[in-house]
């Protein structure tokens, strides 16, 4: 089933490979390259899977998070981080933000699949 996917990364190169991909799989998949761009993103597509990087220039991934989950539109959105910064120190503080998984840059196609 085709899902809506909300990629946010400060790295315009790889939001946009990954949502090729995405695409290529059946998906829509818009980019924000940073959280207010996000925020924006998110409020008129609705995306019901939201990958997110944890550095973004305006704020961490887990502000981001912590403000998408208040809105009610976006209460059945799945929050994952996508990070090159995956060590404990910050899978503990996205647990906390309301990060539903955490995956590791560079990512593996299958394990980004099965998110989905």
């Amino acid at each position: 089933m085709p899902k809506r996917i909300l990629l946010v990364d400060d790295n315009r190169d790889v939001a946009d490979a990954l949502a090729a991909l995405l695409e290529f799989e059946g998906h829509q998949a818009r980019c924000a390259a940073d959280g207010q761009e996000a925020l924006l993103v998110a409020g008129s597509f609705l995306p019901e899977l939201a990958l997110v990087d944890w550095k973004l220039p305006d704020m961490s991934g887990g502000d981001l998070v912590s403000q998408l989950r208040l809105d009610p539109a976006l209460s059945h959105t799945r929050y994952v981080l996508l990070s090159g910064y995956a060590d404990p120190d910050i899978i503990a503080k996205a647990a906390a933000a309301g990060f539903d998984k955490c995956l590791a840059k560079p990512v593996q196609l299958e394990d980004l699949l099965a998110c989905l």
